[in-house]
This record gives C-alpha cells, structure tokens and sequence, in this order.
C-alpha cells in the first residue's frame, strides 16, 4: 500500500511541469527491455542476477518549453522475467516494472523543424513486482531467492531520438531510454551469506506515436 500510495504522490509532483507547456504532445511508446546482470556473491563463489528480455509499453505527455528545450512526463510498464544462473543451475520468476518519471529534452533543431534529434535526462521512481508463482524448492536459493513481493526504487534515464513529424498533428518517435537503477533487492532477495549490491542498466530502445495540440 505504501508503494502504491509514494507512486500516485510522483505523479502528483510530476503535474505542475507539463501545466506550464507552450506546446503539448499525448502518445502511446512500445519496445523492447534489455538489462545488465549483477552478481550474486557468497564466499564459496557467484552467480549472474538479472531480467530476462522482455517487452515495455507505455504512455507520455509532452512539452515544448521554447525552441530547443522539452520535457516529458512518462509511465513505462515492462514485463521482465527475474532470473539466477551459475554454478550449474538456474532459476526464473515472473517479474514486471513501473516506471514514472519527468525527462528534460534538449532538441537540435528548433521547434517547428519536420525532424528534430534529440537528448533526454530525467529522475524518478520505478517500482519493481515479483509476480511468478512461489515454490517451496528454488535452485540456487543458497545465493539469492526471487520473491512475490515489490521493491520501489530511485531511476535515473538517459536517452537520445529523433522526433519526425508525420502530420500536421502528430509525431513519429524513434528513441533509445537507459533506465539506471539500484538492483531491488526485496524481488531478488540475497539468502544469509551473501550480497548483491551496486546499479543495473535498462536499456529500451521504442517507438512512439504522439499527437499534438
């Protein structure tokens, strides 16, 4: 409940930026979700923690704050197994994310321009799900077990595009977003003995259709 509840405050936090838009856009993102591994380590070795590829969908509201500069409010969901393997097993989870965050977009070319490359920074919250059915054996459970059970964590992204208009009213996106996260160790749980730390990469190359007004 209380992860739910910090989500619909960033949300909140989030409104004021796109109530001062010049410009706003509305459209629906879609993609692939690719992240790096971390290690799991104990003192009798390691093994590979990490999200297996999967899909991510979403939506976004968008700003035009003078020629160059932009922003966006953004919800990515992604559908990402949680996965251990090493030490000659492996195990898998169900796992999804939720992802909300204000990116800064900083265009080359000025507003108005039928194609405008750019680069994106923002900050935000990404909630992490274990969503897989429990068993009362997991392989490798002596390093880590993958649990039903949320996990709400800071994200930064980068990100770099390129927007094309397509109509008098509507976008084409092609975009690249790396969301850059602490590992949630609440869905990827270490068991006594050992330790899974650091940062991982999300890296979601997607699509977009927007529509201007």
């Amino acid at each position: 409940m209380k992860t739910r509840y910090a989500l619909i405050v960033s949300i909140i936090a989030l409104l004021p930026h796109a109530l001062v838009a010049q410009k706003w856009e509305i459209g629906g993102v879609g993609g692939g979700s690719f992240y790096t591994s971390s290690d799991v380590t104990r003192s009798n070795g390691k093994v590979d923690a990490k999200f297996a590829p999967g899909f991510a969908a979403g939506v976004l509201i968008g700003q035009d704050m003078g020629r160059y500069w932009g922003g966006d409010i953004r919800y990515t969901y992604q559908r990402n197994n949680a996965e251990l393997s090493g030490a000659g097993g492996k195990a898998s989870f169900g796992a999804e994310s939720h992802a909300i965050h204000y990116d800064a977009l900083l265009h080359f070319a000025s507003a108005g321009a039928r194609t405008r490359p750019f680069i994106s920074v923002g900050a935000g919250v990404k909630l992490y799900r274990g969503i897989g059915t429990e068993a009362t054996t997991q392989a490798l459970s002596e390093y880590a077990l993958l649990t039903k059970t949320t996990d709400l964590r800071p994200v930064v992204t980068f990100g770099a595009g390129v927007k094309v208009r397509v109509g008098a009213r509507s976008n084409l996106r092609v975009e690249v977003k790396d969301y850059f996260s602490p590992v949630p160790e609440k869905v990827i749980q270490p068991n006594r003995g050992a330790e899974v730390s650091g940062w991982i990469h999300n890296f979601v190359p997607m699509i977009a259709i927007s529509y201007i007004f």
